[in-house]
């Protein structure tokens, strides 16, 4: 066997062994003949761009479509919805920023972020969110390039904007981007072309982040403003630890986990749901070590978003092997 030849092998490896199979000899055989004779001496590679097609290869058989492997199909749908719980996050948060943004006091600040004095709301957070509204809006409807797209745009202003304000530099560790960066590679990953998307109605679509969304704002505008500008420390300190954005997501999630396991949900969405939780106890995390410091509260969010997480990732891993249904119905 030559160096070349031992090469594509090893690359080769990054797909599952079942199609390696029934495919790595043909797959081998093609690449040599078109690398040529070429002596080992040489110290021949495989060229970046088959590399690059081999590990989109394998991201695709991994995260199938409909037609792949049952198992690879339940990975696939577990990123996909993971996607679109990612980007409806984003648009209800833009929705409540917005709005409380157009209702509250200029004083006041909403989810860690000053809403400035002399305008309604900044226009870098109204373009950042209309970008992840229109994001989410596109997935829920099946255009999977616009999502794309808009995603892509948000991530971009998001990363932008903490390069900008990264002074001190630590700001730059802000564990807040990951909620932006996480979701546009799980669209990235889940939504290729072997994966066709659901196509929802506009009442799917656009009515869960604006409902929640305006339930977030009406919250702050009605509480948080009476508690803050009342002058009472006390109330502000315990209504900012379970309202503050950390804090919302480990509610919200606590009651998802609580309807899909009642509801007994497929694998996928559990999963997805499992790993949301996971990334907002990484966030709560990340807060308390760059901001706030450990608290009660924090400890106690913390452990539900643990035991959440694995009670949603044990069952939905067991749930995994009777998906054949779903492959069905997805057909």
């Amino acid at each position: 066997m030559s160096l070349l030849e031992r090469r594509y092998r090893t690359v080769l490896r990054l797909l599952p062994a079942s199609y390696r199979a029934e495919r790595e000899e043909e797959m081998v055989a093609a690449y040599l003949e078109y690398a040529g004779e070429v002596p080992d001496e040489l110290g021949p590679r495989p060229r970046f761009g088959e590399i690059a097609s081999i590990a989109g290869l394998a991201l695709r058989v991994r995260l199938a479509g409909a037609t792949g492997a049952p198992r690879y199909f339940a990975w696939g749908e577990t990123v996909r919805t993971a996607a679109l719980f990612g980007l409806a996050l984003q648009a209800t948060l833009a929705v409540a920023g917005i709005a409380s943004a157009l209702m509250l006091p200029p004083e006041i600040v909403v989810m860690g972020v000053p809403v400035p004095a002399d305008t309604l709301v900044d226009l870098g957070a109204m373009v950042d969110g209309v970008l992840w509204l229109a994001a989410y809006v596109a997935l829920a409807r099946g255009a999977v390039r616009p999502a794309k797209i808009a995603a892509g745009a948000a991530v971009l202003w998001d990363l932008g904007y903490l390069v900008w304000e990264a002074f001190p530099p630590p700001q730059l560790r802000d564990p807040y981007f990951l909620l932006a960066a996480l979701p546009l590679l799980a669209l990235l990953a889940g939504f290729h072309r072997d994966a066709p998307p659901a196509r929802r109605s506009w009442w799917a679509a656009l009515l869960p982040p604006v409902l929640a969304g305006g339930i977030v704002s009406l919250v702050n505008t009605r509480f948080f403003a009476e508690i803050w500008l009342g002058g009472d420390p006390a109330r502000v300190d315990t209504y900012a630890a379970w309202m503050g954005l950390p804090r919302l997501l480990t509610i919200t999630i606590l009651a998802a986990a609580a309807v899909l396991l009642i509801r007994r949900a497929s694998a996928p969405l559990l999963l997805a749901l499992a790993g949301c939780a996971l990334l907002v106890l990484l966030l709560l995390v990340g807060t308390m070590v760059v901001s706030y410091g450990t608290t009660t509260d924090a400890w106690i969010q913390c452990t539900i978003l643990t035991v959440v997480a694995l009670t949603l990732a044990v069952t939905g891993w067991r749930r995994l092997p009777v998906l054949d249904r779903l492959r069905e119905r997805s057909g």
